[in-house]
């Protein structure tokens, strides 16, 4: 007997080392984190803002890594336009949930749910960070014969219907932000859906469109090189050169609100150290040099949510854009 009890007890013990050491290795995962690249998918096409984005986090990133100051070994983007952003979010929604899957996100997160059927949403994802705001406007090509805001508006009065705008897919907030502006200055346009910023100002530099509606980091290397005319804005430009850029507030019609975020979601049910491994990364990012260039030359504001805080700020913000849509489609 004394021996059945001491075999039992060496047992035990046995089982307690192996469950905490298993324990310990699943609360090590962050310190280890990342071992390889990580692949960062995005909803648009190359060019677009969002791809933008994930390039400068990872150029950022990457000059921190060879400084020594933080562990990374390259973000691989994976541009998956289709299904007004549905192809990408289910995709990730349904990766690994080990970090190396991430998605880079805008409000068309929170857009295209609530004017298209989807099996996923913002509340399908961890939400690491959202860390920025990003200015939207309005432009017309180089050549337009436009040169405020306020003669386009008048041009679509005088012909309704005939102007073809670029706003994004259907869902995107560049397209929520036309039926607002179809619906604040009484015109009738047509908005064109597509899938990228990229190929939203290769069409308007082409003389396709009348104007596109899209983020200023879209259309700033174009607007700088004459190829296309930044009209009006919906969130007050700091970029040197563009500070007069009409906002929609000065326009007469401050109730239009288009607040554009960014940031990193990743699959449901990641290790929580996981998860602030990599918060501390895009932590440490937001002093990096290369990156405070990018938010500068592109007008963007740094906001930093994280957890509960950035899920409060995405509900918030598609009960917002509900009731939006609601007006203007009523």
């Amino acid at each position: 007997m004394k021996r059945l009890l001491a075999l039992l007890l060496v047992l035990v013990m046995v089982c307690s080392l192996t469950a905490c050491g298993g324990k310990k290795e699943e609360e090590n995962k962050g310190s280890n984190y990342p071992e390889k690249e990580v692949e960062v998918v995005y909803h648009s096409s190359v060019g677009s803002g969002g791809d933008i984005m994930i390039r400068a986090f990872d150029k950022a990133l990457t000059n921190l890594a060879n400084a020594g100051k933080i562990k990374h070994k390259g973000w691989v983007v994976n541009n998956m336009p289709g299904g007004s952003g549905a192809v990408a979010w289910e995709y990730t929604a349904k990766a690994e949930p080990d970090g190396y899957t991430l998605l880079g996100i805008s409000s068309t997160i929170l857009t295209s749910p609530l004017m298209n059927e989807m099996d996923v949403n913002y509340e399908s994802f961890t939400p690491i960070a959202i860390l920025l705001v990003d200015p939207m406007v309005i432009a017309v090509p180089g050549s337009s014969p436009y040169n405020t805001f306020e003669d386009l508006v008048k041009a679509a009065e005088a012909a309704p219907g005939t102007q073809s705008w670029a706003g994004g897919v259907a869902g995107e907030l560049g397209f929520v932000a036309g039926m607002e502006v179809e619906k604040a200055f009484g015109i009738d346009i047509n908005l064109v859906p597509f899938e990228g910023g990229g190929d939203t100002a290769a069409s308007l530099m082409g003389g396709h469109l009348d104007a596109a509606i899209g983020e200023f980091a879209e259309l700033a290397e174009a607007a700088e090189a004459g190829d296309v005319k930044i009209l009006a804005s919906f969130n007050p430009l700091t970029v040197e050169g563009y500070e007069d850029t009409p906002t929609m507030e000065k326009l007469g019609h401050g109730e239009i609100e288009v607040t554009k975020i960014r940031g990193i979601l990743g699959p449901k049910d990641m290790p929580q150290d996981v998860v602030d491994a990599i918060r501390a990364q895009l932590k440490a990012m937001l002093d990096e040099e290369s990156f405070k260039e990018y938010v500068a030359a592109n007008g963007l504001l740094v906001e930093w949510h994280e957890g509960d805080d950035a899920m409060k700020l995405m509900a918030d913000q598609t009960e917002m854009l509900k009731k939006s849509l609601e007006e203007v489609n009523n």
